[in-house]
């Protein structure tokens, strides 16, 4: 099997570096501080609220220590189930006020900002329940954005880049479909991107040629 395998391993474990290099390298006080002081925290989000589809990504970081340097971001997608009215909102500007344990799940407060139709809506109060530190739950004040994403959290899956090769690992054991489906991928996102495939296919063509150990 030729190494789309190996090449899709390579790129997940350095998109997550970067994210991770990307939430501190800009922050003056966490480039001053050990890594180990931080706590870090990635994944995916989603959400069912009536007719409502809600899905998308989340990273956070925080210094135990120090509530004031914690940092949060999501991005996600809303679209109705019938496919109507897609639309984005971000999650930003979180401000850490609490930190507390119940059993094994922390439990963090503090306020966001979220991008709306008419705009950011600033001071949003905020929970993040982790659970087992392999769940997270987001609730936000719905009176605070006009219950736009119901009365229910937002939940998200706790990631580690060990989960992430671990799910990497499993997709790869149906060769047939990944042989057919990751250079589809590539060619889409190329296309996407404007890049000349001609170039691209020789530029790559010695690695591609690679097999999987």
């Amino acid at each position: 099997m030729i190494s789309y395998l190996k090449y899709i391993k390579i790129f997940t474990t350095f998109a997550i570096a970067g994210c991770l290099l990307a939430l501190t390298g800009t922050n003056a006080h966490a480039s001053s501080e050990a890594v180990s002081d931080y706590e870090f925290g990635y994944g995916p989000i989603s959400s069912i609220n009536n007719d409502w589809l809600l899905a998308g990504g989340y990273m956070g970081y925080g210094s135990p220590s120090n509530l004031s340097d914690s940092g949060f971001h999501a991005t996600f997608s809303m679209v109705m189930k019938n496919g109507t009215a897609y639309h984005m909102h971000q999650i930003s500007n979180a401000t850490l006020e609490d930190v507390s344990m119940d059993g094994n799940n922390t439990i963090m407060k503090g306020s966001v900002t979220v991008t709306m139709r008419d705009g950011p809506v600033s001071n949003v109060p905020t929970t993040w329940t982790i659970n087992n530190n392999n769940t997270l739950a987001i609730s936000m004040d719905p009176s605070k954005i006009n219950n736009h994403f119901g009365d229910t959290p937002i939940y998200g899956i706790e990631q580690t880049p060990e989960k992430e090769m671990a799910f990497t690992d499993l997709m790869s054991e149906d060769s047939k479909f990944m042989d057919k489906w990751i250079p589809l991928m590539v060619q889409n996102t190329m296309s996407a991107l404007n890049i000349d495939s001609g170039n691209m296919s020789e530029m790559n063509q010695p690695f591609l040629n690679q097999s999987v150990n």
